[in-house]
């Protein structure tokens, strides 16, 4: 037999269900001239039988047996045996276009190139449809012109055509010549081989004619079942590296093969299952992408934002927290009336990934067996047991510092989400990469269970212009303390802005919330507001509020100095320095003004309010004329 002018080239390993169709497509090409080598890679089925059938009625194909190996070293096998002057690499469970071997050759002979590629489509076993994969050879980033080599290509060069070998068609010459080998594992075999010869061809041609159908839902190929091989593709990108480096190229193609580093590894992490999904995020995470040199750059230095914000997601949390998109936290005192609903609305009733942190402030009522029954019943449910009442501020701390949650939530025991709030909010705050996002709520009464209209809480007189565009707090500061609820539990807090710009919750009994929604306006840099409810807030719990309060008046003195150190040591401008202590004074005289109303001031609250104002630079505020709530209740206070 002369010289074939295409050797074909077929690893074999348990393909009996779709072999038949295979060889049918490959023996009748229109391209007579072939030689077919089939490799059994240790099949334990009827493959070989197949084969063997074949090669009884074709002399062109060629049954070559080997030990299990892979298709990396069956392909190499069957390359060792090859004589013709190209040569294709077929997959035993895909099929072809009769002509694709005649129109490959008059290509690749007629441009003179190293190998031509040419299109393909999926084959959707499932269905027995076909569909376009326009991906597979990208048109628009090629030149004009043919032939053409990698330096021509506008976009990733790794990026043009798939890393796979059985769109293509290679002179054996240039093969040999350069001693390309497919990496012997298990899968990702053919990209090392494939991207090698891009990177070394001199010419390169391609085909703009689907010849090839690739089939996909087969839950017999090895690339639905990578859970067995998950490392392989970080070994075929080592090594591809390590070519490129070995031929001078690798500072030219760095930033493309950087991005394709990315592209590739959160393919293979996206489209993996069970246990070997954290295996593979946790070896990213800690060492391959620093391995494969992805750290380092900034956001500039890649091509797809969105995969370089996966990345940055990978880099920052490890697999707890990056599986975690949501820490709910809990404090919880005395609240057996309520628990039961407020769990439920987040437990059953939202669809994200999160965690549940419920902080129990020595509670002496039956708290403390409901918390237990859902800690035993719920896995993402953890319970944290105060020795002593530290109140809900210093809760809130406990939770967050025991959080693992991109974001945070920080919800009372007797309020309840609003179902579905989580997934809405989150993917608003994880799409703008937001410091924190705040939006509506809804009161209601504990009594009637009927609506409480609250204008903050429904940001009713926020400009509407505001809503799902980043804010400034330091140029418009009012809107912020007036037309929306100073409180924690409105709003959803990226997690990693908290602990690094060291905000926490004071530890007063009262009023130890104020401080913080200050502190996130300060030190936020991505702000935003949304309409959609998140809470549902409960009112009217307690007909003693006004007397605790008086009890605890003290702690509103303490938030208005917790609030001025807060403006001293961010040096913010005078407009939010003003709008921030003159809210802060107006509340204390809210409060000061139901007292008087519901005759419960005593003389040492008296006493205290006139040491407070003794401390407070009243002029401050006096200047500011009727821009100044001061003014009305300068009288009140005796001053």
């Amino acid at each position: 037999m002369k010289q074939p002018i295409v050797s074909v080239i077929m690893p074999v390993y348990n393909g009996e269900t779709y072999l038949r169709q295979c060889l049918d497509s490959v023996v009748n090409q229109t391209l007579k001239e072939i030689e077919i080598i089939c490799v059994d890679d240790g099949s334990s089925d009827r493959s070989v039988e197949i084969l063997k059938e074949y090669a009884a009625k074709d002399e062109r194909v060629m049954v070559l047996q080997q030990a299990n190996a892979g298709a990396g070293a069956a392909r190499n096998n069957g390359l060792s045996k090859a004589s013709g002057k190209y040569l294709s690499f077929l997959d035993s469970d895909d099929f072809f276009e009769t002509d694709m071997l005649e129109k490959a050759v008059e290509k690749i002979a007629a441009d003179r190139a190293d190998f031509v590629v040419f299109r393909c489509d999926h084959y959707l076993n499932d269905t027995n449809t076909f569909k376009k994969a326009a991906y597979t050879l990208k048109k628009q980033t090629l030149p004009p012109y043919m032939p053409f080599n990698f330096r021509q290509i506008t976009d990733n060069v790794f990026k043009a055509f798939v890393g796979w070998a059985w769109d293509k068609v290679y002179d054996r010459e240039f093969v040999m010549k350069h001693n390309l080998k497919f990496q012997e594992q298990r899968t990702s075999n053919d990209m090392l081989f494939v991207f090698s010869a891009l990177v070394l061809a001199k010419r390169i041609t391609c085909l703009d004619t689907v010849l090839a159908h690739q089939r996909r839902n087969n839950g017999e190929s090895l690339s639905n079942t990578r859970e067995k091989s998950w490392f392989c593709f970080y070994n075929a990108l080592k090594a591809l590296r390590d070519v490129l480096k070995e031929k001078g190229l690798y500072e030219e193609l760095k930033k493309d093969f950087v991005n394709y580093a990315v592209h590739f590894s959160l393919w293979n992490l996206n489209t993996i299952t069970g246990e070997c999904y954290e295996k593979l995020y946790t070896k990213l995470h800690e060492e391959w992408f620093e391995e494969l040199e992805v750290t380092g750059h900034d956001e500039d230095y890649f091509y797809n934002k969105t995969e370089y914000k996966q990345l940055a997601d990978i880099l920052r949390y490890d697999f707890k927290e990056y599986n975690t998109k949501l820490s709910v936290v809990i404090p919880v005192y005395n609240a057996e009336k309520y628990i039961r609903q407020c769990l439920d609305s987040i437990l059953t009733k939202q669809k994200i990934a999160l965690e549940v942190i419920c902080v129990d402030d020595c509670s002496t009522d039956g708290t403390p067996a409901i918390l237990k029954e859902y800690q035993d019943k719920y896995e993402n449910v953890t319970v944290i047991r105060n020795e002593t009442n530290l109140y809900a501020g210093t809760c809130r701390n406990k939770g967050l510092m025991a959080a693992k949650g991109q974001y945070v939530h920080f919800l009372d025991s007797d309020d309840y989400v609003v179902d579905n709030a989580y997934e809405k909010l989150y993917t608003l705050a994880k799409e703008n990469d937001l410091d924190w996002v705040k939006t509506t709520s809804e009161g209601f009464d504990d009594e009637t269970g009927e609506t409480v209209e609250n204008p903050r809480y429904s940001m009713e007189k926020m400009y509407e212009g505001f809503f799902g565009t980043l804010l400034d707090f330091q140029h418009f500061p009012k809107k912020f303390m007036d037309y929306m609820a100073v409180v924690p539990w409105n709003g959803i807090y990226k997690r990693h802005f908290l602990l690094e710009k060291n905000i926490r919750f004071n530890s007063l009994f009262c009023v130890n919330d104020r401080s913080f929604f200050v502190d996130t306006c300060v030190k936020g840099e991505r702000m935003m507001i949304a309409r959609e409810k998140i809470v549902r807030h409960r009112m009217n719990v307690s007909g003693s509020l006004v007397m605790k309060r008086a009890q605890h008046f003290d702690c509103q003195f303490e938030s208005y100095r917790i609030m001025r150190q807060i403006c001293n040591e961010n040096h913010v401008n005078d407009k939010v320095r003003f709008e921030v202590l003159e809210h802060e004074m107006y509340d204390i005289f809210v409060w000061y003004r139901k007292f008087l109303e519901q005759g419960v001031e005593t003389e040492k609250l008296k006493q205290d309010m006139k040491s407070f104002l003794e401390e407070c630079d009243i002029s401050y505020f006096e200047k500011y004329g009727t821009k100044s709530r001061w003014l009305k209740f300068r009288n009140l206070a005796g001053v």
